[in-house]
């Protein structure tokens, strides 16, 4: 991994962590250009905790107000977060293949595209969270383990389609990410036997890149949001599904 590799990786996981478009698929087909022929987890984990330093730089007073004086906020993101890593848990091994395969990445990708369709449009539920729709949203943020599903996007979709604002929905869907990079990173930390010989300056330097884009691209998806344009990413994600499905080779 070069400096400018890093830098790279950063700007592209700030903008595709919270835009709905997958940051784990931009990063395999980024890699894939890049020759990087093998997935480089560890270093992807260090640019998901840059942009879990941004939700917290961006929504620290909702982060503090869930365990304080709305703890019914946190109960319920522990509810998602167990269906989340349940799910994750029992599928985990095909999740990991579907890394070094960018056609599967590129199916994803139009998945996520579609649902981000279907999300804006349909509604069949009313406003307000409860542990069934903690659940289903749990269970979305599982599913976007896999790469090319975007987590935002999948969460945030579901949120809408269960009767949640677009404000109300992204806030949940961020919140909810905090335990669940925060766990990808301990698993990864233990899979390699704390072996972190590998890391060098370039992987702080993704860190800090995917932190500053994150805080800005959050910052923009909030206002896109508020404006009812989110289906506009789902037409995106189905344009780059098909072009990495017509010209990039697994």
């Amino acid at each position: 991994m070069t400096f400018l590799q890093a830098v790279i990786s950063g700007v592209v996981q700030g903008v595709a962590e919270f835009l709905p478009i997958s940051s784990s698929g931009h990063l395999v087909i980024l890699h894939k250009l890049m020759g990087l022929n093998e997935p480089e987890m560890l270093f992807d984990i260090f640019l998901h905790l840059g942009t879990l330093a941004a939700i917290f730089i961006v929504f620290g007073k909702e982060i503090i107000e869930s365990v304080t004086t709305k703890k019914r906020i946190g109960l319920l993101i522990l509810v998602s977060s167990l269906v989340t890593f349940g799910f994750v848990l029992f599928f985990i091994k095909n999740i990991e293949a579907a890394f070094s395969d960018v056609k599967i990445v590129g199916i994803m990708i139009i998945v996520t595209g579609i649902w981000l369709i279907a999300g804006n449009f349909i509604r069949l539920g009313t406003e307000g969270m409860t542990v069934f729709k903690a659940g289903l949203i749990g269970l979305a943020q599982g599913i976007a383990a896999l790469p090319g599903i975007s987590r935002s996007g999948a969460t945030i979709s579901i949120g809408l389609f269960l009767g949640l604002d677009g404000q109300a929905a992204a806030k949940y869907s961020f919140l909810l990410s905090i335990p669940a990079i925060l766990g990808a990173f301990l698993f990864k930390i233990k899979e390699t036997g704390f072996n972190l010989t590998g890391i060098n300056i370039n992987y702080f330097i993704g860190f800090f890149i995917s932190c500053i884009v994150g805080i800005i691209s959050l910052k923009l998806l909030l206002r896109i949001l508020y404006k009812n344009k989110f289906h506009w990413f789902g037409a995106y994600c189905i344009l780059m599904g098909v072009l990495v499905i017509l010209f990039l080779k697994a």
